[in-house]
């Protein structure tokens, strides 16, 4: 059976997201051959993964602590930018972490 790999603790939310940054300029710029743009695409990937499972484990502790300190957790569903993945309306994040 497969072990699923955890994300890499050497590399940061911040490293993983300026490797993906990068790596989409490079694929914007179209100066790679097809080759080079799969092999960045797969490394996109990897790196997006990383993203990711950081996140997911970030929200994780916030829940717990927030659950510690008896908070109620409310999850609720925000609009973004199909396009760039971003929030539509800042006010969607207002209070979402403290």
């Amino acid at each position: 059976m497969e072990k699923k790999k955890k994300a890499s603790p050497a590399l940061s939310f911040e490293k993983a997201l300026e490797g993906l940054e990068e790596i989409a300029r490079r694929l914007e710029d179209g100066e790679l051959d097809l080759d080079e743009s799969i092999a960045e695409f797969e490394k996109g990937v990897r790196l997006a993964r990383i993203c990711h499972e950081k996140l997911d484990a970030a929200e994780k502790k916030i829940e717990i602590l927030q659950k510690a300190e008896g908070g109620r957790i409310e999850r609720r569903a925000v609009d973004t930018d199909e396009e760039t993945g971003e929030l539509d309306d800042d006010e969607d994040i207002q209070g979402t972490l403290l």
